[in-house]
């Protein structure tokens, strides 16, 4: 039960700090239309974090059942 912990934790720090970094009070005071202009780099960021995830959750249990 430990390592899906450990993955969980892995993957929701790393969504945190993305979303801090990217919705910083200083990024949205350089650029304040960055949500328009990237709002496809977002989409495409999020699908890469579900794909990783799911993929790092399928493989951490084909490894924890051999």
């Amino acid at each position: 039960m430990l390592p899906y912990i450990l993955v969980a934790l892995v993957i929701l720090t790393a969504i945190g700090a993305t979303l801090a970094v990217g919705f910083s009070r200083e990024n949205r005071q350089a650029d304040p239309d960055y949500d328009r202009k990237h709002g496809g780099r977002w989409a495409r960021l999020s699908l890469l974090y579900i794909v990783t995830a799911v993929a790092s959750v399928a493989a951490l249990i084909i490894v924890i059942a051999d």
